[in-house]
């Protein structure tokens, strides 16, 4: 039944080229449909608390979706300058998105002389007064709110602070708003020595742009390097052009299929051509290589077609299992909470599957009509050839003088990078997606540098009383906040209404800095605020005074950083607060940061959810426990290799390096199913082991090597990227992909030689007479799933007509179980020989020799073509530790029958055919 479904595209290639066809041309229709997300919000958790705070405070005091145009001059305080900002002003204020524009041109200061107190515009209706404007310098270097926040100490740099309103449901929204402060900074441009803009729209903006870029570049980079790496490894140019036909159409159908779904493309899904090309690679690879196997074995007509059946034969289990683990890596990331990884493990898991359906269509329907129709000599007698044949004589020369210390050298190096794993921190900032000398982390640094950072988040107060923030010591409360954070250190400035308190208090004395005090009575505070307007406070008072606002700018982009400060500043910030009030502290830059915490909880889960998940697909593959933590081994060890060097070099858990594990992990155990399905056919026809192990490695460590390094160099390519977070996914990658390597042709195969298994698939395609089985005394009691394991775990002989399956006058300790065929048992006296007796399907030969290594007595001569199963004493022995249940029923069950034939020889008057351990 598998056999068949797997022949489908060779069996039925008109039909299978038909859907492939079909399936192509409606899934395109879904390429125009697709939408780009590149917001912030796809970065925040759906269970974050702050959330919906969050919104109530962005609604009630202004978005912190600010973008901020610096302008630097060495004569900005002239009429000249100040008649272009203006003009700046007046075209960001036209803009239906900006919500509002604050800027030297309409802020306003309050300075006092004695008594006496002036509020008035800093430079409204002076812009054409030169001694005006240079008096408005004076005032707003001396006004502690402007300073820092609006103009530089030095006074050649001011800033535009430009609030926009919320996004519309628009897929172009950022890119529309970018565009337009971009068009009104290109024309006032010309007018000053530096100007330029930065916020959350260029950031989004920039975000889309760079992941066109990514996709334009990093596939066709992948797929010309694939060929190249097949080319070399396999020889073969359909060969390399194969997986590049296959993995067209599984982008083709996962874009399709993201678009008719509504499943947005994000800077992660710019991996997707890469990590399909390569990843589909390695299927088309493992079986070309089988494929150019099958082209070897003899026989009559269409090798073709006898090759692609044989390549299916061979590859349909491992195929398959490597779909499934594959996608699992991807796929165990769908259950996070962050729509960015979300959306890509959606697709990602989708692209892998449908990979698997086209290679099991596409690449036996095109083999069996134009593949290569003369052979590879790629391995003779398990000998593989060039460089990998130097890496595996090397690897094996290794494995068979120092396995052992090999496996130590291997647990200590493995010690050693746990330890470096601990290190590892985490970080989820938009920022730090950017390469650290992109344009616009300089233009952000040098924003820091001059003023304070473009990030804002509110810490707010909220009381139950009305007018609550009339009272002083509520007011205090603010300042006590304020004063936590600056002690903190790592945040620029922030502002309340109790500073614009302050500065009149302060200026009502006369300028005199001691007294930058909140007032002391409630009366002077409701005074004092008829100085502003309402627009100077409504971002930091509510309308009811229940509700008080402290700003907060700074440009943190390391979430290890920020978030424990955060969580302090919550912590203090309630306590200040008091017992009656509720504080809060939220932004959207907070809320993408928190996520950094969530993202490792959540990878880790998705780690040990998948490894539980493969591990017992692979037990169940292999019909023991043992089995699957065994398979397991070779992948963990490159994860473990990976996080150490990961903590070694500092490199961060980000939505890009946190997916490695449980995606490495999904495609590094691909190599160790295929040298364990291989394994097991070979152990079946060999007693030893070792030699078993050699041949398995010979015949795959072309195909591992070459799909490692197509794969190590496949995520290489993601190095070009223009985000840190894809780069530095490609390069952990490729690096776990040479780890890989090692563990699969060095750890492996000394585990191999030191196991045996028995595959489900081999138990359940099992194709041999059941009744003879059953009837057979060899079996007895034992279960037909039992039969089938003991047939696995010993070696199927077959035996020409003539030949001896048992020779009079040697020695062992081994016996035979014949399956189908006649023979006969001949007892050499002198030059005399006669027929004993003939055996058939049933019978079991050689029973006391195996029990104790006694003279063969007798010949057995095959009549017809025998098949037979040979039992060896010391390898049934050795497989006890493997199988007890199964060896201690068939040594149940031969002590049975010595005992019946010793029974039989007590007997009087009982007429037996006596083979000397043969019986009938």
């Amino acid at each position: 039944m598998i056999e068949r479904l797997l022949l489908v595209g060779a069996n039925y290639r008109v039909v299978a080229f038909l859907v492939l066809v079909l399936v192509t041309a409606l899934t395109s229709q879904g390429l125009t449909r697709l939408e780009i997300d590149t917001g912030f919000s796809s970065m925040i958790p759906d269970s974050n608390p702050d959330r919906q705070a969050y919104l109530r405070v962005s609604e009630e005091f202004g978005s912190d979706n600010r973008t901020i145009i610096y302008i630097r001059d060495g004569s900005l305080w002239t009429p000249a300058k100040m008649g272009a900002i203006q003009r700046l002003q007046d075209d960001l204020e036209s803009l239906d998105y900006v919500e509002r524009v604050d800027s030297i041109i309409n802020l306003r200061t309050v300075r006092g002389s004695g008594r006496e107190l002036d509020s008035k515009a800093l430079l409204t209706g002076k812009l054409q007064d030169a001694k005006a404007i240079e008096a408005a310098r004076e005032d707003a270097l001396d006004n502690p709110l402007i300073v820092g926040n609006y103009v530089s100490a030095d006074g050649s740099a001011t800033a535009l602070m430009v609030t926009i309103r919320p996004p519309a449901d628009e897929p172009d929204f950022d890119a529309e708003v970018n565009a337009a402060l971009e068009d009104a900074v290109r024309q006032a441009r010309g007018s000053f020595q530096q100007i330029f803009q930065v916020g959350p729209t260029r950031i989004n903006a920039e975000l889309k742009s760079s992941l066109f870029e990514d996709l334009r570049l990093l596939g066709p980079l992948s797929a010309a390097l694939l060929a190249l790496v097949i080319l070399l490894f396999l020889g073969s140019v359909f060969g390399a052009l194969l997986p590049l036909l296959s993995a067209a159409l599984s982008l083709i159908w996962t874009f399709g299929v993201m678009g008719l779904l509504g499943i947005p493309v994000n800077i992660l899904s710019a991996m997707l051509p890469s990590l399909i090309i390569v990843i589909g690679s390695t299927e088309d690879t493992h079986m070309l290589s089988a494929y150019f196997h099958g082209l070897q074995q003899s026989g009559d007509g269409k090798p073709r077609m006898r090759a692609t059946r044989f390549m299916m034969r061979k590859m349909g289990v491992p195929l398959f299992l490597t779909v499934l683990t594959t996608a699992l890596g991807f796929g165990s990331n769908i259950f996070g909470n962050i729509d960015l990884i979300r959306d890509f493990a959606l697709a990602s898991t989708f692209a892998i599957v449908v990979n698997g359906i086209i290679t099991v269509l596409l690449v036996p329907m095109v083999l069996s009509i134009a593949g290569p129709g003369k052979a590879r000599d790629t391995v003779t007698d398990g000998q593989v050839p060039g460089f990998t044949g130097f890496i595996v004589t090397l690897l094996g020369f290794g494995r068979q003088h120092f396995a052992s210390s090999i496996l130590i050298l291997t647990v200590a190096m493995c010690g050693f990078f746990v330890y470096q794993a601990s290190k590892l921190y985490v970080t989820n900032d938009p920022y730090s997606y950017f390469r650290g000398d992109r344009q616009l982390l300089r233009d952000a640094r040098q924003l820091q540098r001059d003023l304070a950072g473009v990030k804002v988040f509110f810490v707010v107060l909220e009381s139950d009383q009305d007018r609550a923030f009339s009272y002083p010591e509520n007011l205090e409360r603010l300042v006590k906040i304020q004063d936590f954070i600056r002690s903190q250190g790592i945040f620029d400035n922030s502002i309340s209404v109790a500073d614009h308190l302050r500065l009149v208090n302060r200026e009502f004395h006369g300028g005199d800095p001691t007294q930058f005090l909140v007032p002391r009575t409630r009366e002077l505070v409701s005074q004092y605020l008829l100085f502003f307007h309402r627009r100077d406070v409504q971002g930091y008072l509510s309308h009811d005074g229940r509700r008080a606002n402290i700003l907060v700018r700074h440009n943190v982009s390391d979430s290890r950083t920020l978030n424990p400060h955060i969580a302090e500043l919550k912590q203090v910030a309630q306590r200040l607060a008091g017992g009656g009030m509720q504080a809060y502290v939220v932004g959207e830059n907070l809320m993408v940061n928190a996520a950094a915490e969530s993202l490792i909880t959540g990878q880790a889960k998705s780690l040990a959810v998948l490894v539980f998940v493969i591990f017992i697909i692979m037990s169940i593959m292999f019909t023991s426990f043992k089995g699957g933590l065994i398979a397991l081994v070779p992948s963990l060890i490159p994860i473990v290799l990976m996080f150490g060097v990961m903590g070694l070099l500092g490199i961060p858990l980000n939505p890009g390096t946190a997916m490695v594990a449980v995606i490495a992990v999904g495609i590094a155990i691909d190599g160790t199913i295929h040298l364990f399905s291989r394994y097991n056919e070979h152990s079946r026809q060999n007693a030893d082991n070792e030699e078993a192990v050699r041949v398995t490695v010979g015949e795959e460590a072309l195909p591992v090597v070459a799909t490692s390094l197509a794969l190590s160099l496949g995520f290489g390519i993601l190095l070009f990227s223009n985000f840190t977070i894809i780069a530095q996914f490609g390069a952990l990658a490729a690096a776990t992909m040479l780890f890989s390597v090692f563990a699969n042709l060095l750890i492996t195969p000394i585990i191999m030689a030191r196991i045996r298994l028995v595959g489900l698939y081999d138990i359940l395609a099992m194709n041999m007479d059941g009744s003879v089985l059953e009837e057979s005394p060899l079996f007895q009691d034992m279960t037909n799933y039992q039969i089938r394991k003991a047939i696995l775990i010993s070696e199927q002989r077959e035996f020409a007509p003539g030949s001896l399956v048992v020779t009079q006058g040697t020695f062992g300790r081994s016996m035979y179980l014949v399956l189908s065929g006649q023979a006969e048992v001949v007892r050499r006296d002198g030059d005399e020989a006669r027929q004993v007796a003939v055996v058939g399907a049933g019978t079991v030969l050689g029973e006391v020799g195996y029990v104790r290594e006694i003279e063969r007595t007798a010949d057995v001569r095959a009549l017809t073509h025998v098949q037979a199963l040979h039992f060896d004493f010391d390898r049934m022995r050795r497989d006890l530790r493997y199988f007890p249940r199964i060896v201690a029923a068939l040594n149940f069950n031969i002590s049975r029958i010595l005992g019946e034939r010793l029974a039989d020889a007590m007997a009087p008057n009982t007429v037996r055919t006596d083979t000397q351990g043969s019986r009938k």
